[in-house]
């Protein structure tokens, strides 16, 4: 696998568990709810996207579904496939959601390890439910019929070989550009550790990405490291293929995810989730109802956590029960907290950590009989460095963001500098 193909992997599950993330750290970060459950609505969005989508008569397939919606849209073009898939994911973050107002309304009265605690354990009631009842979603032989939109109209070629590589390489330098311009934006505002570690990472990660395939394939390698959004392969002359497609697709549904928080928590509505996090009294003082606000932030989370599980069956082309395993959600925390807690930029980086080291060290070259202590280092690594983070940096990488509507500050008499 070259670089490029394996970087296109790595981030298509980074935008996706970054969707996953943001959702929880609505949550967890800036309402102070701890949800173990987490990963419930990530199988919810998948397994309803999917069954939404899917066509009737499956082969292989005994569970509820078929209704099909991209063929019944499928008489308006190619968008109207796109838009019954669009509508696909929409019923399964409105099925995320709702499950999780059905979780949420006897649970979100307890104590915060008490709903912890519970919410892992309804999660794992229903993961077991779906693996068990094969009348459901065909139980623990999972769905392989995954309606891929717009798949017919890729490779996507503009025309001869040399249009392609041009229009799809000026994008790709495009992105690079914007990521350098972001890194700089980073260095200048760190300290001087936080600068050591940029100049230590960075050049790492160029050198790995650009050098080392250079030394072992020649400048064949290099352009096509260079010029990632295009495939070479793709089609008689050249392209873009489909996985870089669902990157893109998973790139715009982060996005979106990221804009809508963002515009949810620095906002009035944002700063009471805040101070249900830091006092729950205080705002019920105040005459606010905080458990509608919590619920409403538990049933938004979730939804995303369900956008996420849509995009990850479209991803990997098959799901079953035993993929949302309880750990899913607490890698989600891990990148929280190593990113920075009540900070949506942060959960981005500490995903791409996360995911960076865990996906990243697969293909160090050891003899077989080390596979098995290999995989066992990684989570070590992980756990090591993590365990650096909270001592170094308990705040997390980013430490928690600006608002543009803060909490009002307290005076020396006790009282708020908020009249």
């Amino acid at each position: 696998m070259a670089v490029a193909d394996f970087i296109i992997s790595l981030l298509t599950f980074i935008a996706i568990y970054s969707l996953f993330g943001i959702g929880l750290n609505l949550k967890f970060g800036f309402t102070g709810l701890i949800d173990f459950g987490h990963v419930a609505y990530f199988m919810i969005g998948a397994y309803v996207t999917v069954v939404l989508t899917m066509p009737a008569g499956a082969a292989g397939y005994s569970g509820i579904g078929g209704f099909a919606l991209p063929e019944l849209l499928g008489a308006l073009g190619p968008l109207g496939s796109l838009l019954g898939w669009v509508l696909g994911v929409l019923g399964g973050m409105i099925a995320a959601a709702l499950v999780s107002l059905a979780v949420g309304v006897p649970t979100l009265r307890l104590r915060e390890d008490y709903l912890a605690i519970t919410a892992l354990g309804i999660a794992t009631i229903l993961t077991t439910v779906v693996n068990d009842e094969e009348w459901l979603f065909n139980g623990p032989f999972g769905i392989n019929t995954i309606h891929t939109p717009l798949r017919d109209a890729f490779p996507l070629s503009l025309g001869g070989f040399t249009l392609n590589m041009v229009v799809f390489g000026v994008l790709s330098l495009a992105a690079f550009g914007l990521t350098g311009y972001w890194l700089v934006r980073a260095f200048q505002r760190q300290g001087r550790r936080g600068k050591i570690v940029f100049g230590v990472i960075v050049p790492l990660i160029a050198a790995w990405y650009f050098v080392l395939p250079t030394l072992s394939g020649g400048m064949v390698e290099l352009t096509r490291n260079a010029l990632w959004l295009f495939d070479p392969t793709a089609g008689p002359d050249g392209g873009m293929d489909y996985d870089r497609f669902v990157l893109l697709l998973s790139v715009a549904a982060l996005g979106g995810g990221y804009w809508l928080v963002e515009r949810t928590i620095n906002s009035p509505y944002g700063r009471v989730l805040r101070a249900i996090r830091e006092d729950e009294d205080v705002p019920r003082a105040l005459g606010k109802e905080t458990f509608q606000y919590k619920l409403q932030a538990l049933m938004l989370g979730s939804a995303l956590a369900g956008a996420a599980g849509a995009l990850w069956a479209l991803n990997i082309g098959f799901i079953a029960p035993d993929q949302f395993a309880a750990t899913i959600t607490f890698y989600a925390f891990t990148a929280v907290i190593v990113g920075g807690t009540a900070n949506n930029k942060g959960v981005i980086l500490g995903t791409a950590f996360f995911w960076g080291i865990r996906n990243g060290t697969r293909f160090i070259d050891v003899p077989s009989q080390y596979s098995i202590q290999l995989a066992a280092a990684r989570l070590m690594l992980i756990g090591v460095v993590l365990i650096l983070i909270l001592y170094y940096r308990p705040e997390g990488l980013l430490g928690e963001q600006d608002y543009d509507i803060p909490l009002p500050s307290r005076d020396a008499s006790g009282g708020t500098d908020d009249a």
